[in-house]
């Protein structure tokens, strides 16, 4: 019986020939040791690719379209290390994109979707073609062909059933042979391309893992994994070798990088596991952080501390709130109807907080200015500030966790504005000021891994 795996390597994979050989040389081992499974491979731009293009259509005006092809021609074939006119003919593919966009001064959004994940699909020919030149023979499919996402420009959602239903119609591409796929996009139900938002080819791989009822997943980037902390304020930072699906989606919701977003809910309706791997260790998962259904079970529970400071705080003000219904519920639905996600909410008597991300503050603003309640008599906004993300499961329940994590944050005179306690049963937020977010994020991990008392070699 033919069993999927689906194995996604990030644009840090990509930097040089040498990272591609490494990455030919695992899924070579792999298919001399399980030849009873299909692989389905999902692929970054190659390094800094990405950029590159969101770059040109912030300068669209200034930019010497014809130079620009040619140089992402050139960068291309490089590592091919010859002519290839199909590669030539998918990177131009775009061109008449730029060249409208610029003709009339600005990019509409399916251009810039489509612009921005091109990346992905030039580089899954230029991988699949040094596949093929090593023995690897991989068919290329497009995302936009099978999956199918909400329409939401610029971070769209994949609706799981109709991709499914027509990964299942076609399901003789997957079973023949093993699969290359481009990651980060699909396309909206009127076949508009749309990416998944940043790092939105985690989401691919998962979908994928959904959709074919996959072994495992498995997210290969040039970090081990989850870490206790952030590297940037924590000098020793130790890898979680385990984390439930709840622990992930907290992690990578309030600021952890690692993963996206969206990464973990495909997998958690189908108890799929997911692996997060440094390339550098090779194929082997005991290196890996392991994200799976069931609560892990270890002898501490602070897992890890994540941080952000893409928030944003609108304060709705008025002495009766708390005491008339609906006043919430209207605020809320207001913010919905503009597309604007709110990360939480903080309620009192006397006002209604608003956590939203900074982008979207000034947004929330101007809509409270258009808001006819009687119940508002002020409302302010602060964006200068910084969320702090302490998960673990069972830290709720554990005595004297808020309290160490506090007395840290409080020894180093750092003043915590808000706190969210007990909304997710595996994570405590806070908010600090902006300017003191790495000292709150190692002050709190000094204090429940700097101590002996953590045995590193439990995780």
């Amino acid at each position: 019986m033919v069993r999927f795996a689906v194995l996604k390597f990030g644009g840090s994979n990509f930097k040089s020939v040498n990272d591609i050989k490494h990455v030919v040389s695992i899924l070579s081992s792999l298919k001399e040791v399980s030849k009873d499974t299909r692989y389905v491979i999902v692929v970054s731009a190659l390094y800094g690719i990405t950029d590159k293009l969101v770059n040109a259509l912030k300068n669209l005006q200034d930019l010497e379209i014809d130079n620009f092809f040619q140089e992402l021609y050139e960068f291309h074939r490089n590592f091919l290390g010859s002519d290839d006119e199909r590669l030539k003919s998918v990177i131009f593919s775009i061109e008449d994109f730029l060249q409208g966009a610029k003709l009339i001064g600005r990019v509409p959004d399916f251009v810039y979707d489509t612009v921005v994940s091109h990346g992905e699909r030039c580089s899954a020919y230029v991988l699949s073609e040094i596949f093929r030149r090593n023995g690897l023979d991989f068919s290329l499919i497009d995302p936009k062909d099978f999956i199918v996402t909400d329409g939401k420009f610029g971070g769209a959602t994949i609706i799981l059933e109709r991709t499914e239903e027509n990964i299942l119609t076609n399901m003789d591409k997957w079973l023949q042979n093993d699969v290359i796929v481009p990651g980060f996009y699909g396309a909206s139900p009127n076949g508009d391309i749309t990416i998944l938002g940043r790092g939105g080819s985690d989401y691919t791989a998962t979908a994928l893992g959904y959709c074919l009822r996959a072994a495992y997943v498995a997210l290969f980037k040039d970090v081990p994994g989850f870490l206790t902390g952030d590297p940037r304020a924590v000098s020793r930072p130790f890898l979680v070798s385990a984390l439930s699906y709840d622990e992930a989606d907290e992690l990578s919701y309030f600021g952890a990088k690692v993963l996206h977003y969206n990464a973990v809910d495909p997998l958690r309706l189908r108890d799929i596991p997911l692996y997060i791997c440094d390339v550098t260790n090779g194929f082997n998962l005991n290196k890996c952080t392991r994200i799976v259904p069931e609560k892990t079970k270890v002898n501490y529970c602070v897992k890890s501390i994540s941080s952000s400071r893409d928030i944003a705080i609108v304060q709705f003000k008025g002495r009766n709130l708390g005491r008339v219904p609906g006043v919430l519920g209207e605020i809320a639905k207001a913010v919905a109807n503009m597309g604007i996600n709110i990360k939480f909410v903080i309620t009192s008597q006397t006002c209604i907080s608003l956590i939203v991300s900074r982008n979207d503050g000034e947004r929330v603003m101007k809509l409270a200015e258009s808001l006819r309640l009687n119940e508002i008599e002020e409302v302010t906004f602060k964006h200068d500030k910084a969320l702090i993300a302490v998960v673990g499961e069972g830290l709720l329940d554990h005595h004297g966790i808020a309290s160490r994590i506090f007395k840290a944050v409080a020894d180093a005179r750092i003043n915590v504005e808000m706190i969210s306690a007990g909304a997710s049963e595996v994570a405590l937020y806070f908010i600090v000021p902006e300017e003191a977010e790495i000292e709150a994020v190692r002050r709190v991990h000094d204090e429940f891994w700097g101590g002996s008392e953590y045995d590193k070699n439990d995780r």
